[in-house]
């Protein structure tokens, strides 16, 4: 094919394309060779380089070491793309020697780690994107103040970058910018306001996780700015009142984690185009301004958590009709919920989680006929729970830490139901069947309620995707029932707390606690693309297009976060975590029997404790099976006998309690088990050896000779004496005193009248004392 001009070999596995470079055209003006393997480009160096028309070259994505020296002699090569790579060496020199008439390079993500002077950009007069990032570390950036750049970039994406504390001044004497990133690179100050004074055409700024400490805005001006980043910083002042009025056509504003103790600019309300603002994490009073609420119609997603705002949720007069995502947890709204969220038709996502709300759940709730997430926890809500709320195909329901009282809802709508949380509230009554035959359930967490009575009287069946069961703190007093073990995946078990009695089901052992992938853990919760493309500005070229899908910047709500008693404290497991983590708490309940044999062959459970209750039996050898174990409590129960060696095997134990039983033997205090001391064996009086200090008996140790044994008799029956002789003297004091004091008593003396006269006084005493109580 001598007159090919592009070729596209992106996105496969090729790791070796010498065979292709021998048959390279030169009349190739686009080659692609962008995700794949490659450590080398195609047959050594020459073919590439002999490419003479070549003007877009894409080698991202790859696992190149190092380029061929000769691509500053590719004279008509524009783009060229080397991103995601491991290319090292000295920088500077190294874009130096490219080709002058790049309009496009880029050096994103490799492992350069040298110092950077900008100047070596100075030959690339046509030069038009620039982003260079490092891997290893931070880049460093020299001084540069005498260097004016012959080009006019259009965007610039700079990465761990250690720019001084100053934004490089080269930048000043740019007038054409329609993009700037600069993250991660210890930038501090003022935000540069002279930036969007020069370039009238900006439309991207992103300046997140600098130290900026303020954010200033060019006066007197009205700017086409359309997205906004300046998150994670230091900025401590109140945003500027008149925000709104200079960037009215923004579409993107994140300005969250920074230091911010003011309010709300009421000017925002001028921003007809927002569609994503997030303002959490800082320290945020006040009110939400009428002029916001009522301005900003086209906000798809509102971020204001962890602030200190208050006052009244969405009035009537409330306009966000298209809002999809709303988080206002961590703050101290109170009150209700108002009306002015009817509003939001398409409201997907409603957290309120971690304020002051209180009275009872509006009953309107269920004419949100979008709603997938509703996350109300750690309020003042009451009441019971409004039966509208079976009229939403809800995904995640979060009402725990309440005082919602009453039934558990019995007519939810569970088919899309991955999450139920009621935990600490004043519940009653059973546990609703419905719930474990929800098929897509994968979290219910109960605990800390009032519930009681029989449950999982139904059959289950295998659809049940149930991982996580929490039941832990409530009021059963039943056995616990053989058919939740149809519960096989279930990897959490908590029912910890109650009154079960009866043996523990040996069915346990069929149960998932890790012996399969635990898929039941669902990941962080997925939104969808509900944000807008920003229409920036991307390179006109056949190869590369300039991706305008904005990084967005918000962090949603937190994916799964479950808590469990392990290793004698709760432990909060969020995320991916939870497919590897397994545990079964039965603690605190009236179970006996022996523990089932079935349970030591549980080898990936991490976390057991069936602590403070009757159970009998000794502890099998077979434990070593449970090599994952990391915490283990059997304490206060009534096991016997030794202590089998095969738990000093268990490499990963962290918490170890066997206290408080009837175990016997000298501790094999050996491996893993050196790692505890004596309180995870204290109230076991015939356990001895280390560490508690108590002597094991010399069963084996020799008889003691005839001689000493005679001594030891001797001595022995010496004491003997020296105690009989004792007492003798003891009585023989007594006797005398008594008989002294007899007659000292019977002669007519002035002591002797004196004293008789004290003893009569106190009987009488004694007498008005007792007449007078008696009286009372």
């Amino acid at each position: 094919m001598p007159m090919l001009q592009e070729l596209d070999l992106s996105d496969n596995r090729f790791t070796d394309l010498d065979r292709l470079g021998a048959v390279l055209p030169s009349s190739l003006h686009v080659l692609n060779l962008a995700y794949n393997q490659l450590s080398s480009t195609p047959k050594g160096y020459l073919e590439i380089c002999a490419l003479m028309n070549l003007r877009e070259l894409d080698l991202s994505s790859n696992a190149l070491t190092n380029t061929p020296y000769c691509l500053g002699n590719l004279s008509r090569l524009q783009t060229l793309d080397l991103s995601e790579n491991q290319i090292s060496g000295e920088l500077s020199s190294f874009v130096s020697g490219l080709p002058s008439a790049l309009e496009y390079l880029s050096l994103l993500d490799n492992d350069f780690n040298s110092s950077f002077w900008f100047s070596s950009l100075a030959n690339h007069t046509r030069l038009e994107v620039f982003m260079l990032s490092s891997k290893l570390g931070m880049i460093q950036a020299q001084a540069e103040t005498s260097w004016l750049p012959t080009f006019q970039l259009k965007m610039l994406k700079l990465k761990n970058f250690n720019l001084g504390s100053t934004i490089p001044s080269f930048l000043v004497h740019q007038n054409d910018l329609r993009s700037i990133y600069i993250t991660y690179s210890q930038l501090k100050g003022a935000f540069p306001d002279w930036l969007v004074q020069n370039n009238t055409r900006l439309e991207a700024i992103r300046l997140n996780n600098n130290l900026l400490t303020e954010l200033r805005l060019p006066s007197r001006l009205v700017h086409g700015l359309q997205f906004l980043d300046v998150a994670c910083n230091m900025i401590y002042d109140s945003l500027p009142e008149d925000i709104g009025i200079v960037f009215p056509h923004l579409k993107f504003m994140n300005f969250s984690s920074n230091h911010n103790n003011g309010t709300i600019p009421s000017s925002m309300g001028e921003m007809k185009s927002l569609e994503f603002l997030d303002m959490s994490s800082n320290r945020l009073y006040g009110q939400l301004p009428t002029t916001f609420l009522h301005g900003c119609h086209s906000l798809i997603a509102l971020k204001l958590s962890n602030n200190h705002l208050q006052g009244e949720v969405f009035p009537r007069h409330a306009n966000l009709t298209s809002l999809d995502l709303l988080f206002l947890d961590g703050n101290n709204f109170d009150g209700s919920l108002g009306k002015g969220l009817l509003n939001s038709k398409r409201l997907a996502v409603l957290d309120i989680s971690d304020n002051s709300f209180s009275g009872a759940l509006p009953y309107w709730i269920g004419k949100i006929s979008y709603l997938s997430h509703l996350l109300m926890r750690g309020n003042k809500l009451k009441g019971q729970v409004p039966h509208q709320l079976q009229n939403l195909h809800l995904d995640v329901l979060d009402m725990s830490n309440n005082s919602f009282s009453g039934s558990i809802p019995r007519n939810l709508n569970v088919s899309s139901l991955t999450e139920v949380r009621l935990h600490s509230n004043e519940f009653i009554g059973s546990v609703p069947s419905y719930l474990f035959k929800a098929k897509v359930l994968q979290v219910l967490d109960l605990r800390h309620n009032s519930l009681s009575g029989m449950f999982l009287n139904t059959t289950i069946g295998n659809t049940s995707k149930l991982g996580v069961l929490l039941l832990g703190n409530n009021s059963f007093q039943t056995h616990i029932p053989g058919k939740i073990c149809q519960l096989s995946k279930v990897g959490l078990l908590d029912l910890s707390h109650n009154k079960f009695k009866g043996a523990i089901p040996s069915c346990f052992g069929n149960m998932s606690f890790g012996a399969q992938t635990n898929n039941a853990i669902i990941s962080p919760y997925h939104y969808g693309n509900v944000f807008s493309s920003f229409q920036s500005w991307h390179y006109p070229s056949a190869l590369h297009f300039l991706d305008t899908e904005v990084e967005l910047g918000l962090q949603p709500t937190p994916g799964t976060t479950v808590n469990f008693v392990s290793k004698s404290r709760y432990e909060t497991y969020q995320g991916d975590i939870l497919r590897y983590m397994y545990g079964l708490d039965l603690s605190s309940n009236q179970l006996s029997g022996e523990i089932p044999v079935e349970v030591w062959d549980l080898k990936n459970i991490r976390s057991l404790n069936f602590s403070s209750n009757l159970l009998i039996g000794s502890i099998p050898d077979s434990i070593s099976k449970l090599e994952n174990l990391e915490s283990l409590d059997l304490s206060n129960n009534k096991l016997h006998g030794n202590i089998p060696p095969q738990l000093a095997d268990l490499n990963s134990l962290g918490v170890f309690n066997i206290s408080y039983n009837n175990l016997s033997g000298e501790i094999p205090f050996k491996g893993h088990l050196m790692t505890f001391d004596e309180k995870s064996y204290r109230g076991n009086p015939h356990l001895c050896g280390r560490p508690t200090n108590k002597s094991c008996n010399l069963e084996g140790a020799t008889e003691p000779s005839a001689s000493k044994r005679a001594k030891e008799e001797e001595e022995e029956g010496d004491d003997v004496m020296d105690m009989v002789w004792f007492y003798w003297t003891c009585g023989s004091v007594y006797i005398t005193t008594s008989l002294a004091l007899f007659a000292f008593l019977c002669i007519d003396s002035r002591w002797s009248r004196e004293w008789f006269y004290r003893v009569d006084l106190l009987v009488h005493h004694l007498q008005r004392f007792k007449d007078g109580f008696i009286c009372n």
